[in-house]
C-alpha cells in the first residue's frame, strides 16, 4: 500500500512539474505581450497565482516523499 502511495505521489509530482514548465511558457508569453502594449495583464496575474500555487504543491509532494524515504527524480 506505501509503494501505491509513493508511485501515485510520484506520478502526481510529474504532473505538476508539466504543468509548471507550461506556465512558465505561458507566462513569458503574456510578459511579451504586456511589453507590446496589449491588454494581458489580467491573464498575466492569473498566470502568475497558478505558477505560485502549483510551486507550493510541489515543495508539499516533495516534502512527503522525502520524508517517506523514496528519491525523487
Amino acid at each position: 500500500m506505501e509503494r501505491l502511495k509513493s508511485t501515485l505521489l510520484q506520478k502526481r509530482l510529474q504532473v505538476v512539474k508539466k504543468r509548471k514548465e507550461l506556465l512558465s511558457l505561458e507566462e513569458a508569453k503574456l510578459v511579451r505581450l504586456a511589453r507590446q502594449k496589449k491588454e494581458s495583464a489580467i491573464q498575466l496575474a492569473k498566470v502568475k497565482k497558478e505558477k505560485f500555487a502549483l510551486m507550493a504543491e510541489e515543495a508539499k509532494l516533495l516534502r512527503v516523499l522525502k520524508q517517506n524515504g523514496y528519491t525523487t527524480v
